[in-house]
């Protein structure tokens, strides 16, 4: 098993290798102003931020600074203050700049995929041991559920592997939901990883809302700008610590009040300086004392103070100065130990939470979870994410591994072009474990979708799920009868259009389509829609359309963006430009894409429009995914 293990860590550092060549190619890394620094001890530094950030603790960056450049390490990002920690000691009196690369995280994921001892359960997960399977009784009620997602539960309490097959609007969130419930209560540790925060944030909403849901244990690693009801990690630090987080708010604004009246009075110490001079003469006239004006800045009693001779008013200031320097040092210690005790309640808060919900990243990432062991690994969007980062994961856990996600929609993200790095970590989980998932007995695929009008779920069933999804939405009638065509929930526009001009790099812009698409956007506004989306394979488009939605004042209305910024979203009205058009040479959209279609007109509850040069996708490629879209969609209007 070693000598297995070490080829997958191998195949992955390949992989990850190869990917890092491409992004130093084509990314730079930027630069985080950093002011306001404290010495927490032990190598510890918090700065404070000009804006949020959002920075995972674990990062690796660089710090830059007059006294040179170091390596440090996020520990923890907490509204705008960061806790670095550095291998040297940092001078917090200069500012400086957090340099962040944006291929740190993959550096990281090489560092944790080579500390991996041993790693049973995912050489399962990847097909290279046999899954154990043993009938189990559920316990829990799930009568609720219909029958597709009630056997995906099912799957999950038997099986030491399970994928749950989720297609659009299939209520995956609340089976996922149901399986947590389940292992829960057969007392079973649940590592709850995304590729996104968006997706932790909406399974931790519906887990909310069940009577067994409770703060401490479940707790929500990172930080997010949704309700994270109480179960956020910070948060319940403080419940636990009572007022901490104003305690320290209001010490750090002491400190600062503090160090502005140190540098004045070293001021005014220095405007004193020649009155106190040796050399002075016994016939020239006295030098100026110090104003009331000017002492006010440091003293209460000004008057009284400018009344004085110099060589006092000298000495009151440098006691002074003494006095504000222990003020500030003691609330600096003080900052220092409430910071410590934090790290110590954070711990002892993972080290009792039941069910951990993070980021993929965070897995890997995070500091609190690098001696954290857990039964079982629930990877939602599973499809989506890296396969090492995936295989790390379920490095930590013991007994179970659950992949929840879509197959049919799109895979993980990568900007190399070679075959090893696209094997290695471009491909989905479902592909590698389970080649053909309509048959395999590891995957329970759920049937029944609430989202979308009939005709429009019936269109994504026939072309991209083999006819197996049932209807069940309601109430997307009213969202059909609106404009544009109303009545219609399916509707394709012949453009006939010419694709004009290409942009910058495989990016297309077409003025005809474009200027089409917006004006059905504003049909739509005008019909009474509030939540639209318009779609596009091209960056170059979205931009073009976006200008037009601005020139008829609806882009606050509208929101127009590429296919990948809508992966797991749902709107009312969807309307999709294709934009490919002659004289144009086919793109990639003609090819094999049948997952980039499927997440576009899977967005639609409503009402699907897809604007289109018919004419050119059936004669340029009339097998292809595209035409047979357009065909199955109706007679083009």
């Amino acid at each position: 098993m070693a000598e297995l293990l070490a080829r997958f860590v191998s195949a992955f550092r390949r992989g990850i290798e190869g990917e890092l060549a491409a992004m130093h190619a084509s990314a730079k890394a930027f630069e985080i102003p950093l002011t306001r620094g404290e010495d927490l001890g032990t190598l510890r530094y918090s700065f404070e931020l000009a804006a949020p950030e959002r920075l995972v603790p674990g990062t690796v960056c660089s710090l830059s600074s007059p006294r040179g450049d170091q390596r440090v390490t996020v520990e923890r990002v907490e509204d705008l203050r960061i806790t670095l920690v550095g291998v040297q000691p940092i001078d917090t009196s200069v500012d400086c700049a957090l340099v962040v690369a944006p291929w740190f995280l993959y550096d990281r994921l090489l560092g944790a995929l080579a500390e991996i001892e041993t790693a049973p359960l995912a050489l399962t997960l990847f097909g290279k041991q046999p899954p154990a399977r043993t009938p189990a009784t559920l316990v829990r009620d799930h009568a609720a559920l219909n029958a597709s997602q009630r056997a995906a539960v099912q799957l999950c309490a038997d099986s030491s592997i399970g994928f749950v097959w989720g297609p659009p609007g299939t209520g995956k969130t609340v089976t996922l939901v149901h399986v947590i419930d389940e292992l829960l209560a057969r007392g079973e540790r649940i590592l709850l990883a995304s590729t996104t925060n968006a997706a932790i944030d909406q399974i931790l909403a519906k887990l909310a809302t069940r009577p067994w849901f409770a703060p401490g244990t479940f707790v929500r690693l990172g930080r997010s700008d949704a309700d994270t009801f109480g179960a956020e990690l910070a948060d319940i630090v403080d419940s636990r610590k009572g007022v901490r987080r104003d305690e320290l708010a209001r010490l750090r604004t002491r400190i600062g009040e503090v160090e502005q009246q140190i540098r004045f009075a070293r001021v005014l110490a220095a405007e004193l300086v020649p009155a106190l001079s040796s050399q002075q003469s016994l016939f020239a006239p006295a030098p100026p004392r110090l104003r009331a004006a000017a002492l006010l800045r440091v003293f209460a009693a000004a008057d009284a103070i400018a009344a004085l001779e110099a060589r006092d008013q000298r000495r009151i200031v440098d006691e002074r100065i003494a006095r504000l320097e222990r003020v500030r040092a003691l609330a600096k210690a003080r900052v220092a130990a409430r910071t410590a005790e934090d790290r110590d309640v954070e711990g002892r808060v993972i080290d009792e939470a039941r069910v951990v919900l993070c980021t993929l990243t965070n897995t890997y990432l995070s500091p609190l979870l690098a001696h954290q062991r857990f039964d079982v690994l629930i990877a939602e969007e599973a499809g989506m994410a890296t396969l090492p980062s995936l295989f790390y994961a379920a490095s930590r856990c013991e007994r179970r591994a659950i992949m929840v996600g879509d197959p049919r929609q799109l895979p993980p993200i990568v900007q190399s072009d070679d075959e090893l790095v696209r094997r290695a970590i471009g491909r989905n989980v479902f592909e590698v474990a389970v080649p053909d998932p309509e048959r395999s007995e590891l995957v329970a695929m759920l049937d029944v979708q609430y989202r979308m009008h009939p005709e429009i779920g019936a269109l994504v069933g026939r072309l991209f799920y083999s006819g197996r999804l049932v209807n069940g939405a309601t109430g997307t009638d009213a969202i059909t009868a609106r404009a544009p065509f109303p009545g219609r929930a399916v509707v394709v526009v012949d453009t006939k259009s010419t694709c004009e001009r290409s942009a910058k790099g495989s990016s297309r812009v077409n003025a005809a389509s474009a200027a089409i698409t917006a004006d059905l956007a504003l049909e739509a506004v005008r019909g009474g829609s509030t939540s639209i989306a318009v779609i596009t394979p091209y960056a170059a488009q979205a931009a073009e359309i976006r200008r037009l939605l601005a020139q008829r004042h609806i882009a606050d209305a509208v929101e127009c963006s590429t296919i990948h910024r809508f992966q797991g979203r749902e709107c009312d009205v969807v309307l999709i430009d294709l934009v490919d058009a002659a004289p144009m040479r086919p793109s990639a959209l003609l090819a094999d894409a049948p997952n980039l279609l499927n997440v576009s007109i899977s967005r639609a509850r409503g009402k699907l429009v897809i604007v289109a040069d018919v004419g050119y996708f059936e004669a340029a490629a009339p097998d292809g995914i595209v035409a047979a879209l357009l065909r199955a969609s109706g007679v083009p209007s």
